[in-house]
């Protein structure tokens, strides 16, 4: 009997851990989000030229993303707060060089293009699940 159980025991922790992970629809991914802001020394970045921006460089470098108008706050050095119409871009990706190039080469022509300071990027470790 005591053989019978250690070697039930054995399987059930073993089925256990083989269960951990093989999904096939759940895998390690970097959520990177991007918020690209809109105002620029001469006016704003318009509709226009974002959708523009969105063809020419998002599109052809992201396999797919999420687009969400936002507004971001912060305070001047004068103790005021400040505000500024954003994009924020959501980009689901594998953490890949490749991908790594491609959001750099996004930020960088946004940058460029807007005469922007920076673009603020976070990177979150993710498990995602389509199913």
């Amino acid at each position: 009997m005591k053989i019978y159980l250690r070697t039930l025991i054995i399987i059930v922790i073993t089925a256990s851990f083989v269960g951990c992970g093989t999904s096939k629809f759940q895998s390690n991914y970097i959520k990177t989000e991007l918020y690209f802001g809109l105002s620029k020394k001469n006016g704003i970045v318009t509709e226009k030229e974002w959708n523009a921006f969105k063809v020419d460089y998002i599109s052809k470098r992201f396999s797919g993303y999420t687009e969400i108008q936002t507004k971001g706050f912060w305070t001047n050095p004068k103790g005021e707060t400040v505000s500024e119409n954003s994009r924020l871009i959501i980009y689901l990706n594998k953490g890949s060089k490749q991908d790594s190039l491609d959001i750099v080469y996004v930020i960088n022509n946004y940058k460029q293009l807007f005469d922007q300071e920076s673009v603020l990027k976070i990177d979150t470790p993710v498990r995602a699940f389509f199913k």
